[in-house]
């Protein structure tokens, strides 16, 4: 081949390579953000907040009470939704004072708030911190724990412990029995180890069986040779035979047993299916954080934002490649600016101004978090960025309140629950 023929070859596959450069992703903040960051520059107080979008949240939570038509009871999940507000909203709303509580802090906190409570553990509490819950009770609630805290048992040994609490405190506890029902997460794994429990509780008076917790969270992560209805009905049918197994020891199974299961990933399939349980305990549904973009809650709108101040719009420029910057920039314009923000490292991706993402090279921060785009996204160091959070259960936490919205306006704020 003739030597010109192959520079032309040459030349070819660099254009073809220079083809494939990253395209500039970036865009200035769509309407419904920059109007946020508009009141944000003229109201923020300089610090990351979270944003809670009231018409959404309503949305929906109207979807979801639609969905269960009041053919299943609703639980809400204290840890996804950590303020004494957003609860106090939600259960006005939907119409439960229901709860479902995985921290022993957290339980403090609702026993104090909503005298008319119905509290249910997510998750079996080692025996301290359920003594801990009864120390620290005020003497003159109106909530009375006797017949408002069930707590979950997952074990003979934790049966026994929690007898022992109740013989040393003198008062009856009420505890449901968690059941694996294909999550693998520990709980009773058959009905004749359940059974078994069963046969020991008879001779404890001082527990009182309630019924069952069976979580199927596996159901909406189904592998690709078990599609999802048949995961979701091998789920339910253990947990009918758990049912059926407990019922023969009439004299300890409650006339209208406590039925537990569900979750935001897989309510909607209860609502849809004939299903096992009485009750769903959802949370992040009503948030929908990212983790929660499945088909089975398409329908549900992300409501949870982060807002963060941009403290630097400066050079996207790297540490000891300062002189490729401008070779850089040519070949991916995303990094041509760096945008530092107030704080950082939270699970949550950044949606706005869209084109901005982590840099990977740089590293992440919790103190000034980098985010990489071009100079399509107009940012200076008088705007906000916004996130959208992965998880709430914890984040909500992290944050001393969270600041409203009402058809895209700055409403009011509510306190949230700290992890401590």
């Amino acid at each position: 081949m003739k030597r010109r023929h192959l520079l032309g070859l040459g030349a070819l596959g660099l254009l073809g390579g220079w083809a494939l450069r990253p395209n500039d992703g970036s865009r200035e903040h769509d309407a419904y953000f920059a109007e946020l960051n508009r009141q944000l520059q003229r109201d923020g107080e300089g610090i990351p907040i979270l944003l809670l979008d009231l018409d959404r949240l309503d949305a929906n939570a109207d979807l979801l009470a639609a969905r269960l038509a009041g053919r299943l009871q609703l639980r809400l999940v204290a840890k996804s939704l950590a303020s004494t507000g957003l609860l106090e909203y939600l259960a006005k709303r939907l119409h439960t004072q229901r709860f479902m509580v995985f921290h022993q802090p957290q339980l403090d906190r609702l026993a104090r708030n909503f005298p008319q409570a119905d509290l249910l553990l997510g998750k079996p509490m080692p025996v301290a911190a359920a003594l801990n819950f009864y120390r620290h009770l005020p003497q003159h609630l109106d909530f009375d724990p006797d017949r408002q805290v069930t707590w979950l048992i997952d074990s003979q040994q934790r049966l026994m412990q929690y007898a022992e609490l109740a013989k040393a405190l003198g008062r009856p506890l009420r505890i449901a029995l968690e059941i694996n029902i294909g999550l693998e997460r520990g709980g009773f794994a058959t009905p004749q180890a359940l059974a078994q429990t069963l046969q020991q509780l008879s001779q404890l008076p001082a527990l009182q069986l309630q019924g069952l917790m069976g979580y199927d969270a596996h159901v909406a992560r189904n592998p690709p040779w078990q599609g999802q209805f048949q995961a979701f009905n091998d789920a339910d049918a253990r947990y009918q035979q758990f049912i059926a197994g407990a019922q023969a020891f009439s004299e300890l199974w409650p006339k209208q047993a406590l039925l537990n299961g569900g979750g935001s990933l897989t309510y909607a399939l209860h609502s849809q299916q004939q299903s096992a349980l009485n009750e769903v305990a959802v949370g992040s549904a009503l948030l929908k954080p990212a983790e929660f973009d499945t088909a089975l809650l398409q329908a549900h709108q992300p409501a949870l934002w982060i807002a963060s101040p941009v403290l630097k719009a400066v050079k996207g420029t790297l540490p000891y490649l300062q002189s490729l910057q401008p070779l850089i920039e040519a070949w991916n314009p995303n990094r041509q600016n760096a945008y530092y923000l107030y704080g950082g490292r939270w699970p949550a991706q950044p949606v706005s101004p869209a084109g901005l993402d982590y840099d990977q090279l740089y590293g992440r921060s919790a103190n000034q978090e980098r985010l990489m785009g071009s100079s399509g996204t107009q940012l200076t160091n008088q705007d906000w960025v916004f996130l959208r959070p992965a998880i709430s259960e914890g984040l909500l936490g992290d944050f001393s309140e969270i600041r409203l919205l009402r058809r895209g306006q700055l409403v009011g704020r509510w306190s949230t629950i700290s992890d401590a």
